[in-house]
């Protein structure tokens, strides 16, 4: 496992809160199916090809470091940034680096799933706001969202009339789309406004959790304040099981069986439009239901990735 800065010691997930135990339980399951489980940290301790200096090995317990380099045979990245893995070691690395470039532009994702995202435009100028504003509804809300951002930030929710007043920096790159009304909510799971969360790994999915807004809002993140909940994925509705498959099959064919969320939300209960691809997945709570599943299935992908 990489990280792209992480103090390593005896407990590097100790200050990780209810998730230090899936941590400890992957490198533990791990081990149990006979892999060398270890940690590394930063792109100073990074040598081309896949070999790692100053890493920590797991062993059962905690984590000790190693004196010699260690060359890896598959990586699970964590690192979050764009700098690894480098395009020569993408293969043995869970996500590449092309399939990360694609979930950190959402205009790269409309290019791949459009037919199932709300209608989007790419914007780089305040002109080309303007004039793509004047092919929406002028009495339905618009979404106008940096193409790279993430957490939510950045992101403006309102009528074509005022968001033409809205001022964008040139050469920075936008998309515009047409808001999805989730206020109907998800039969069965939750009323009014939404976003739900389907984690996949190894292609199928593992995971699956709705966020809520805070009250007065309509962004959905956590990091703005919203609520989240697991959904057993055996309560998902027929409906976005089917869709989701889809959506997965044109994702795993192009990019071989990444690790990645789908964001999605639902208009008039049974409409399903896509948000956004996610490459980085925040693990599992100790909480929830199927967080040995994710274990399971994540270190499926690595053995395979050893196996290319």
């Amino acid at each position: 496992m990489y990280f792209h800065k992480r103090k390593l010691e005896k407990d590097p997930f100790s200050s990780f809160g209810i998730k230090r135990s899936v941590y400890h339980a992957f490198f533990k399951r791990g081990m149990e199916r006979g892999f060398d489980m270890y940690i590394a940290s930063g792109k100073e301790n990074y040598a081309d090809p896949m070999v790692f200096k100053n890493v920590y090995q797991y062993n059962g317990e905690f984590f000790e470091p190693c004196i010699e380099d260690v060359k890896m045979d598959a990586v699970f990245d964590r690192s979050g940034g764009m700098s690894f893995p480098t395009e020569n070691i993408g293969h043995k690395v869970l996500n590449n680096i092309h399939f990360k470039k694609l979930c950190n532009n959402k205009n790269a994702t409309h290019k791949i799933i459009g037919n199932f995202m709300p209608k989007s435009v790419r914007v780089e100028s305040t002109d080309e706001l303007l004039n793509q504003l004047a092919s929406f509804p002028k009495s339905s809300r618009v979404v106008l969202k940096p193409a790279k951002g993430m957490c939510g930030k950045g992101i403006i929710i309102d009528y074509p009339e005022k968001l033409s007043k809205e001022a964008i920096a040139n050469n920075h790159e936008y998309i515009l789309q047409e808001f999805v009304d989730t206020s109907a909510g998800i039969p069965n799971i939750i009323e009014g406004h939404h976003d739900l969360r389907v984690v996949i790994v190894n292609g199928e999915v593992v995971l699956s959790h709705v966020r809520a807004p805070k009250e007065g809002s309509l962004l959905a993140n956590v990091a703005q304040g919203g609520l989240i909940q697991e959904v057993p994925i055996e309560n998902l509705p027929e409906f976005i099981v089917a869709r989701v498959k889809k959506i997965q099959a044109r994702i795993d064919e192009k990019f071989g069986f990444p690790l990645y969320s789908i964001d999605l939300g639902i208009q008039n209960k049974n409409e399903l439009f896509v948000f956004e691809l996610n490459d980085q997945i925040g693990f599992p709570s100790e909480k929830m239901k199927n967080s040995n599943i994710f274990i399971e299935k994540t270190l499926d992908s690595l053995e395979h990735l050893t196996k290319q």
